[in-house]
């Protein structure tokens, strides 16, 4: 999980909860049929939008992109990788790498290919599709946030509009007005809550891991290539040169 993440999550919900629990009870702002409205409501909706599958996917999608993980991201590092495979291919061939750990899925898979002989064109045909999956896999778990996102505020007004309906049927009882007033109120803030402290900021999120990964993935591609033919060492630096710009620029995006 990146540093901002981590703390823009914690920050976010302490400050909300800091500020419920000042001056009142925490426990007023819990309200069982206001839950059932938003949360209920949002994934009906959401499940309307999506299948259950795509849904769940959404969900390992955000772990895969919140998660530490020990492989190997940084493109210096893979460029060095892909120098020392290189050396190796050109000094005892191409069955070498098979002793070579890459601590990277993605370029481990076309490692993998090039020992097991095959054609240069097969290996880029083959890594093309599976950047195009996990980009389309990116795309829609983000939209299935982004729905959550715009359906929560929507069900914290029709929360709030059958809170007031409640309340105004039943002016004679005043012991029912409050009850009727919370659930009015609360729905509010727990749709504005979830699409705003999570729905939202997990969709960007998403999106914006996948287009470094899909970045990330285009130099271990052209890396392979490289491989493929035999390139010089320094050859392959050049080649691989702009990708470096182009996630320094991303870095200092925020992204």
């Amino acid at each position: 999980m990146s540093f901002s993440t981590l703390i823009g999550f914690i920050a976010g919900i302490t400050i909300v909860l800091l500020a419920m629990s000042l001056g009142s009870s925490i426990l007023m702002f819990f309200n069982i049929p206001g839950l059932m409205i938003v949360i209920g409501g949002t994934i009906a909706a959401t499940m309307i939008r999506y299948s259950m599958a795509e849904s769940f996917k959404a969900i390992g999608m955000s772990f895969s992109v919140l998660k530490v993980t020990k492989e190997v991201r940084d493109f210096n590092e893979l460029i060095d990788i892909t120098e020392d495979l290189l050396r190796l291919v050109r000094s005892k061939g191409a069955l070498a790498m098979d002793n070579y750990e890459v601590n990277n899925a993605f370029f481990q898979s076309g490692v993998r290919m090039m020992v097991d002989g095959y054609a240069p064109e097969l290996v880029q045909q083959t890594l093309r599709e599976q950047n195009r999956r996990m980009i389309e896999k990116a795309e829609t778990s983000a939209g299935v946030f982004r729905s959550i996102g715009e359906a929560a505020p929507a069900f914290g007004m029709i929360g709030t509009l059958v809170g007031l309906i409640q309340m105004l049927s039943n002016l004679s009882d005043p012991a029912s007005i409050g009850p009727a007033m919370a659930v009015a109120m609360l729905t509010t803030l727990y749709g504005a809550m979830i699409a705003n402290l999570f729905a939202l900021p997990m969709a960007d999120k998403i999106e914006s891991w996948a287009q470094i990964e899909s970045e990330r993935q285009a130099l271990i591609m052209e890396a392979v290539d490289s491989i493929s033919h035999g390139h010089n060492p320094a050859v392959m630096r050049d080649l691989l040169a702009p990708f470096l710009q182009g996630n320094k620029k991303a870095l200092e995006n925020g992204r």
